[in-house]
């Protein structure tokens, strides 16, 4: 948000007889006690009204004015008979009218009054104009002293959104292709170039352009779209709003218009040898970051990179991805009609003899129940990636752990067709008296690990987990990111045909949740399928191309990621502070 502040450099007064006159009216457009502009009041008088003008704004054309505050300070003569003053009322272009705050005392107070701009629809040009103009009405002095009143200032500041857009090429890790780590293929190999094209603050519904610079020995092959949320500020029909790409030119026109995010995926491939430089271009964003492709004779044996292993494929990529279809085919979870019902004391018993002794005397108070999810339904097929989201207490881990195993539903049936590797409470199952050696095969067995399997993976678990030399050590002397590391690396040591994560995504520090998060991406884009409990909605997007919206147990929404995320964001809106807290909603 950005600001301007002026003051006034005219003002008329609409001089009546019966109104006191000011003098040194130039003198409100210093802030500064010692320079007042003045008016001497009779009993039942009041001050003349005010004009304000001639502000010299200067506001970008595309600018989309927000607020309109004016600040200001008066105050009135101390003395033993006083007059009375009530706050004066302002009024902007004779289009709307509020009063200010707080009557005159004897002590300088700063008073603000503000406008919501929807509420009088000024346009940058009119604000802009030297005919822009305040107006100043004092009340008449309730009582039947004669007094002065003072004014110190007046000045308005306007708030504005300016048009802000952003071009990035998404994925950004530490894998991107730069200059000294460029992508290695062989001429007739393909790779994958992504743009991101975001609309930051939505003031401007202008259709922009994309220009994609491409070296030449390279072909496009396909592309992709992936939406982010479009704006309705302008009421722009979902249906007119569609990106276009035009392959001959290489020019992108994003279809976001309002707040959001538009994507385009390319598809290249190498036709000759060579280094190849690829990037982005828009007139209001700049470039986007360079993307370096070493291009190596047709016999060269190339293979996916990291950068590649940890990008995920869209669902729009996934329409047409053969592969991804015959998985998807079968269902390996499906959940049906799914309730589940706690009890919940209304008192606590602390001791067996406490509970017998309130039997006898048949004072035990019932238990409550409590419905976690009711009637839940929803099949999920080979392949995908699945992000359950919802407000706190709306039932997603009770969801993730039914699944698991850990519990039974009260009502419904869960048929599970494949192997789980739950990630719910890493480390759970650790012995904190056992040595980290010993709790690799304590955990791993729990998992389902045989022991010649985890003695074959010791060194790979140990150094994934960056717990060389602490390994003979018992783990009640590590720290809970030490703990759950180690929990992290016996989890994935084998990519289970089903993961399932709960919130185990900032395991460790900085470094380690960089590599964790690489290690998911690489186990999801072997087709593994994928449930994701998460408070961030950036990393639902990021991670899965579908998301189930719990709500008080139920599901309200189940779809396309970013679809379901935006619905849920605005939803978030009116929620409360508790069914909110700690949420990320991006």
């Amino acid at each position: 948000m950005s600001n301007q502040i002026r003051f006034p450099n005219k003002f008329i007064q609409e001089e009546s007889p019966d109104e006191g006159v000011w003098v040194n009216l130039n003198n409100i457009k210093v802030d500064d006690w010692q320079k007042l502009a003045e008016c001497d009041l009779k009993p039942h008088q009041r001050p003349s009204t005010i004009i304000l003008s001639d502000f010299n704004f200067n506001i970008p054309d595309k600018a989309r004015i927000s607020h309109i505050f004016i600040e200001h300070n008066f105050k009135k003569e101390s003395s033993k008979t006083p007059i009375k003053m009530e706050p004066p009322v302002f009024k902007i272009n004779s289009n709307m009218e509020k009063p200010s705050s707080v009557e005159a005392g004897i002590y300088p107070i700063e008073r603000t009054v503000f406008f919501i701009n929807d509420e009088i629809d000024l346009t940058v040009e009119d604000i802009n104009k030297d005919d822009f103009s305040i107006s100043v009405k004092f009340p008449q002095n309730s009582t039947d002293n004669e007094g002065r009143l003072f004014l110190d200032f007046i000045r308005v500041k306007i708030e504005y959104e300016i048009p802000h857009y952003v071009l990035s090429s998404g994925e950004t890790s530490k894998y991107y292709p730069t200059k000294n780590n460029p992508l290695k293929k062989a001429v007739g190999d393909e790779f994958k170039y992504s743009v991101y094209f975001r609309n930051v603050t939505g003031v401007t519904e202008d259709k922009q352009k994309v220009e994609i610079n491409v070296p030449d020995g390279l072909e496009v092959v396909n592309y992709y779209y992936k939406h982010g949320k479009v704006n309705t500020l302008y009421d722009i029909e979902d249906s007119d709003v569609e990106d276009e790409f035009d392959t001959e030119n290489m020019v992108w026109y994003p279809s976001v218009r309002g707040k959001g995010i538009s994507r385009l995926r390319i598809v290249f491939k190498c036709l000759t040898e060579g280094h190849k430089i690829l990037n982005s271009y828009n007139e209001h964003a700049g470039n986007s970051p360079n993307f370096h492709v070493d291009v190596f004779p047709s016999d060269f044996e190339s293979c996916e990179s990291k950068f590649e292993q940890t990008t995920n494929k869209w669902a729009s990529e996934l329409e047409e991805d053969e592969d991804y279809q015959f998985l998807n085919k079968d269902v390996v979870i499906n959940v049906e009609d799914v309730s589940m019902e706690f009890e919940v004391p209304q008192e606590k018993v602390d001791n067996i003899k406490e509970y017998f002794i309130k039997w006898a005397k048949r004072e035990l108070k019932p238990k409550t129940h409590f419905d976690a999810l009711k009637g839940v339904t929803f099949k999920i097929n080979k392949g995908e990636r699945v992000g359950i989201i919802g407000f706190n207490g709306a039932g997603k881990s009770t969801l993730l752990k039914l699944l698991s195993g850990v519990y039974s539903p009260t009502k419904g049936s869960i048929e599970v067709n494949g192997k789980i590797a739950p990630l719910l409470e890493l480390g759970a199952g650790f012995d904190h008296n056992y040595s980290g050696r010993e709790n690799v095969f304590l955990n791993g067995a729990i998992l389902g690990y045989s022991k010649e399997f985890l003695e074959s993976k010791y060194d790979e678990i140990v150094e994934f987990s960056e717990l060389e030399d602490f390994m003979e050590i018992p783990i009640k002397n590590y720290s809970s990111g030490m703990t759950a590391k180690l929990g992290f690396s016996v989890a994935t040591v084998v990519n289970p045909e089903i993961l399932i994560l709960d919130e185990i995504l900032s395991v460790g520090d900085v470094k380690f949740q960089k590599k964790s998060g690489d290690k998911l991406k690489s186990m999801m884009g072997s087709g593994t399928t994928v449930l994701l409990v998460s408070h961030s909605t950036s990393k639902i997007r990021e991670l899965c191309t579908r998301a189930i919206w719990l709500d008080k147990g139920k599901i309200v929404m189940d779809g396309d990621v970013d679809y379901v995320c935006d619905a849920y964001i605005e939803a978030a809106k009116q929620a409360s502070a508790d069914e909110i807290k700690n949420l990320e909603l991006v």
